[in-house]
């Protein structure tokens, strides 16, 4: 019996079925230690079944060092989306609730033909001097979460010099600790940034256009939002 219903199947498979180009998924997993490995690797089983476009290989954290390593994985499970060329889109803890729509959006995402990102973006990202670290934390209750997660998954898959890392708060509690984690969504930019809530991609990339000049001279974390205050937006 699979994790969706008959109904639930049908419409992510008309979903799935709009996309023009193959999707590769890469799944890190692992047997031991990772509490939600097999739903995750069920999950995306599922996704794969539904949809001749999806390619999906699985990995064994432990045993595939090499790979692992090359694509900088720091926990399980672990998933990377792509259109099999890159490793940018990254995507940890099990996808359910809300994440598991994040991950439907950015499997469709990557397997559109025609742009899912603003012209305003593209002219940011093509004028980006510098690389961006982005880390969305999300947790699957969260109906905020999908926007923030799915703006920084679209920044990663446009350009070679952002990487998103979308990671499930309660999974990593780790990594929540360390990124000073108290409510969901919390985004943080190359250490020093930082935005609560999810905002339009728009807003967004503007406050980043104004943070970023600066950002080498920041003594401590800064709220990106206050980019947009300063500006009178």
């Amino acid at each position: 019996m699979g994790l969706l219903s008959a109904s639930e199947a049908r419409q992510v498979g008309d979903l799935l079925a709009g996309m023009a180009k193959e999707v590769h998924v890469r799944l890190y997993t692992q047997r031991l230690n990772c509490g939600g490995c097999l739903d995750t690797e069920r999950i995306l089983a599922e996704l794969a079944g539904l949809s001749p476009r999806i390619s999906l290989e699985k990995l064994n954290a432990l045993t595939d060092t090499a790979q692992r390593e090359s694509d900088s994985i720091e926990g399980v499970p672990a998933i990377i989306v792509s259109d099999g060329t890159h490793n940018r889109v990254r995507l940890y803890g099990t996808p359910s609730g809300y994440e598991f729509s994040t991950l439907l959006s950015v499997i469709t995402d990557a397997g559109s033909d025609k742009p899912v990102i603003e012209p305003a973006t593209s002219d940011f990202l093509a004028a980006l001097d510098r690389d961006l670290v982005i880390r969305v934390f999300v947790t699957p209750t969260c109906p905020h979460c999908p926007r923030a997660a799915v703006t920084a998954a679209r920044l990663a898959a446009a350009c070679p010099g952002v990487r998103a890392d979308i990671v499930e708060a309660g999974e990593f509690p780790d990594l929540s600790r360390l990124y000073g984690v108290q409510g969901v969504p919390r985004t943080v930019v190359n250490e020093k940034l930082y935005l609560e809530g999810a905002v339009p991609e728009a807003a967004f990339v503007r406050a980043l256009s104004g943070a970023l000049p600066s950002l080498d001279s920041l003594e401590g974390p800064r709220d990106l939002l206050s980019f947009l205050d300063a500006a009178g937006e």
